[in-house]
């Protein structure tokens, strides 16, 4: 097939260091790539991928200061992304819900895949295209879009190869992600300390971390390893006791979760949004009903089977799983953009 895949013009694909949705496109593309499907990546241009990139900008507007109207950017992204529609068989939009307007202009299907939990107006325009295929990444987001039909659910995946095993597990408990209060690092540090475990802290600086975090660190029980990268983010969680994920705010199907159970290591978390879906409860970590659980649970889920944890991400979480369920979506919807353009052949003939 001839697949557009559109990412967002944040930041490279894959990135550098941080970014979900970029990394999920990025292993889409090596992957149906590898297969011998026509990839196109609409990304910023400095993107290295194995694939055709096409893009308005030649470094990220999260690189790039001179950028300020980020959401122009994006629009002007996808005017790039359709002026191509015509090149491709199906066209998969993985940047909110801004592709909406631009479906109707081309024939060309597209497939949008949406990696948050969206706001009322967000649902409210998708209703106003009910002929797209809207593909979401857990079950959980499905209560936001009521009776919206939804293309299908296909979980986030990861390289679960790029991911080495550490069979015995560690004496610090690890925290990745973003420095904000919903995202729950001193809640986080909070637990270890009164559970007498130290723990390790990496994500990118804010003023959430200069004003709440940095107060706590002090290089030893508390420790901040800064923004990392893959081999940061494999030697952080893969020699942690577990991860811990303590988000108080909605979460659609956090990456970090997928990444740390890859690396054997079970995750520790508040059993809210996807969570219970994503971590069967008591093989790839443990999750709880409130913070005081976290500290509670922690002799359990060192305990835990690393190996099961392996197993669970390379069963559920391989990127080999993501790409055959896009895959089967794709055909679907090309195949019924072949069956609408041979209806109106008729009607005309």
């Amino acid at each position: 097939m001839r697949i557009g895949l559109v990412s967002t013009l944040r930041t490279g694909v894959p990135p550098p260091k941080t970014g979900s949705v970029e990394l999920v496109v990025a292993l889409m593309a090596q992957e149906l790539t590898r297969r011998g499907h026509e990839v196109t990546v609409f990304a910023p241009g400095d993107s290295e991928i194995d694939a055709r990139v096409l893009s308005v900008l030649p470094t990220g507007y999260h690189h790039d200061a001179t950028v300020w109207d980020w959401q122009l950017a994006e629009f002007m992204q996808l005017g790039l992304v359709y002026e191509h529609a015509h090149e491709f068989d199906v066209i998969n939009s993985h940047v909110y819900c801004w592709a909406l307007p631009f479906t109707r202009l081309v024939t060309t299907p597209t497939v949008h895949s949406f990696h948050i939990c969206p706001t009322p107006d967000f649902v409210r325009f998708c209703r106003m295209y009910p002929e797209s295929a809207y593909v979401l990444v857990s079950e959980f987001q499905r209560r936001f879009f009521g009776d919206l039909p939804i293309a299908g659910v296909v979980h986030n995946g990861v390289d679960t190869a790029a991911f080495p095993v550490r069979v015995e597990p560690g004496d610090y408990l690890a925290y990745i992600g973003d420095f904000r209060a919903d995202k729950g690092p001193l809640e986080a540090i909070r637990c270890a300390r009164a559970a007498g475990v130290p723990i390790k802290l990496a994500g990118p600086g804010s003023e959430y971390f200069r004003a709440m975090i940095e107060p706590e660190l002090d290089g030893r029980s508390v420790e901040y390893v800064g923004e990392v990268d893959h081999e940061g983010k494999i030697e952080l969680l893969g020699n942690a006791l577990a991860m811990v994920f303590a988000v108080q705010g909605l979460e659609a199907c956090p990456l970090v979760v997928l990444e740390s159970m890859a690396c054997g290591t079970p995750v520790l978390a508040i059993g809210r949004g996807p969570i219970p879906e994503l971590v069967v409860q008591g093989v790839g970590g443990i999750y709880v009903d409130d913070f005081d659980g976290l500290e509670q649970s922690l002799a359990q889920v060192g305990g835990l089977d690393r190996r099961q944890v392996r197993r669970l991400a390379e069963e559920r979480f391989d990127v080999t799983r993501m790409v055959d369920d896009y895959v089967a979506l794709f055909e679907r919807a090309a195949d019924g953009d072949r069956a609408r353009a041979a209806g109106a052949l008729r009607r005309s003939a």
